[in-house]
């Protein structure tokens, strides 16, 4: 019956949704739950109806009733004393028809984070609220706060920290970058200059009041020694810890950024854990590219990218750090701060939206991480290809952290790799396994006129249409192939 109810209001059964039964008047709870909903992932409220544990009563609402919700919500809404913003448009309140009773539903989607927080009254310490699987729960001063700074367009994390000089920077975690950068970048310019030129150029050190250099706070965050970032963000924390199953054993192995025998700062935490955290991703010694051994596969750098982005999207004012915990064959990694966008667009991609993006631009500089957004997207294709469990992420708003919780296993399915196991005197079949994706799709298409995103992903060995899409778009880019028909009809040719 509840479901049967909420396929009639096209809504789905989770938490994002709020019945009230609203028989005396426009219950001042709804703005609590205005707030909520704006402040998290969005929401409905439907007023008319009585929500039990398992059913729903449609009770409905008058016509008088009707027209007096409304001029009261939308005064109300519209009251700069009451509540802070309207974010609504005439089309989120709607009166419709269940069961021959009307009921009124009012549809709120997620504030744009330059419209956060959302609250009630004038004080924003006092009416701000989110809202998880338990209901509305009024925010702390400190998750107010950090959607304040969130507001901003220019990058937090460039801003010049006047008091420091550059000696609050660890030379070596510097030189240490500056090899891997010349390595990756032979030839580069950056490559000739001095190190406080070098650290301009990466936007890691600024000019000051005074006229000298300072480093800037992803310059602190990513070269600067760990006592002196807990001047800045006293609740700064790097924390790696690989654990097992038997209680009486604490830890396998720790390291975190408090232990005073390293920099601690963010980019040789990373240098320190990537090479830890693959280390159950067993690679069959068969697999060769080229005639040589393939030890590092996609899900090596879907790992350092996990990483590098709990790094660059972290709140480092928010409490309990960056904590990465290794068990067996799981990996939970977590950082402070929640994501800046929907959920919706986290998972499309294209849209990071991080919250220090000069950081996130540094770690790019040595080839880890995506500034384009598609870092969720290559974590799921890689784990795709794998069959492995489904990565989860744990967005939570009451703790206002953000957990990405992975498995690892054997690699059973390479891109591009053959298998000497499966080798055959058949020199065709050898050159069709070997043959790179592009130039499979371009045959097929070459034998049969065109191709659909199924063929692609069977030919291709994909294990979801994620990465077949991701394919398709890059030839299309390339203008490789172009794209003819829609939806079910979709196809792709060769470009005339």
């Amino acid at each position: 019956m509840k479901q049967e109810t909420l396929n009639k209001l096209n809504l789905c059964e989770d938490h994002e949704r709020e019945c009230k039964l609203a028989n005396g008047g426009l219950p001042e709870s709804i703005w609590e739950t205005y707030s909520s909903f704006a402040n998290t992932n969005g929401g409905t409220i439907l007023l008319g109806i009585r929500e039990h544990s398992d059913s729903f009563t449609i009770e409905g609402l008058t016509d008088k009733q009707i027209i007096k919700y409304q001029k009261d919500f939308w005064s109300t809404l519209n009251d700069r004393n009451k509540i802070s913003k309207n974010i609504l448009l005439n089309h989120h309140v709607q009166v419709i028809e269940v069961e021959d009773k009307k009921i009124l539903k009012i549809d709120i989607p997620a504030a744009d984070r330059h419209d956060k927080p959302v609250y009630i009254g004038t004080d924003p310490m006092k009416g701000t609220y989110k809202r998880d699987y338990e209901g509305d729960f009024l925010c702390t001063e400190e998750a107010v706060r950090a959607m304040f700074a969130d507001q901003r367009d220019v990058s937090g994390d460039v801003e010049v920290l006047d008091e420091f000089g550059l000696d609050v920077l660890n030379q070596d975690t510097i030189k240490g970058y500056r090899i891997v950068f010349e390595q990756l970048h032979s030839g580069h310019p950056w490559n000739a200059l001095e190190n406080d030129e070098f650290l301009m150029k990466l936007r890691a050190a600024a000019k000051n009041k005074m006229g000298t250099l300072s480093p800037t706070i992803a310059g602190l965050l990513f070269f600067g020694e760990a006592y002196h970032i807990t001047e800045v963000f006293p609740n700064y924390f790097l924390d790696y810890r690989e654990e097992c199953d038997d209680k009486a054993v604490r830890w396998l192995f720790r390291t975190h950024s408090n232990e005073g025998d390293w920099s601690g700062n963010i980019y040789d935490f990373f240098c320190k854990v990537r090479t830890r955290i693959d280390d159950e991703v067993a690679v069959p010694f068969a697999n060769r590219r080229d005639g040589y051994r393939v030890d590092r596969v996609d899900v090596h750098d879907a790992l350092e990218e996990a990483l590098a982005n709990a790094l660059a999207h972290a709140n480092y004012y928010g409490r309990r750090g960056i904590i990465v915990v290794k068990n067996g064959k799981e990996l939970s990694i977590s950082n402070p701060g929640t994501i800046r966008i929907t959920k919706e667009e986290f998972y499309a991609g294209g849209n990071s939206d991080p919250r220090n993006p000069n950081i996130l631009k540094m770690f790019g500089f040595v080839n880890v991480g995506e500034r384009a957004g598609s870092g969720v997207d290559k974590i799921m294709t890689a784990w795709a290809e794998q069959n492995w469990k489904k990565p989860e992420f744990d967005f939570s708003e009451r703790n206002d952290r953000v957990t990405l919780k992975l498995e690892v296993g054997q690699v059973v399915y390479i891109p591009g790799a053959a298998d000497i196991r499966n080798s055959t005197d058949n020199s065709e079949t050898d050159t069709a396994k070997a043959m790179p994706k592009e130039d499979k799709i371009l045959a097929y298409i070459g034998e049969n006129g065109s191709i659909s995103m199924q063929k692609v992903v069977e030919i291709c060995n994909y294990k979801s249409r994620t990465g077949a899409r991701k394919l398709i778009d890059k030839m299309m880019k390339a203008g490789l192939i172009e794209k003819v028909g829609e939806r079910n009809n979709t196809l792709y040719k060769t470009k005339k």
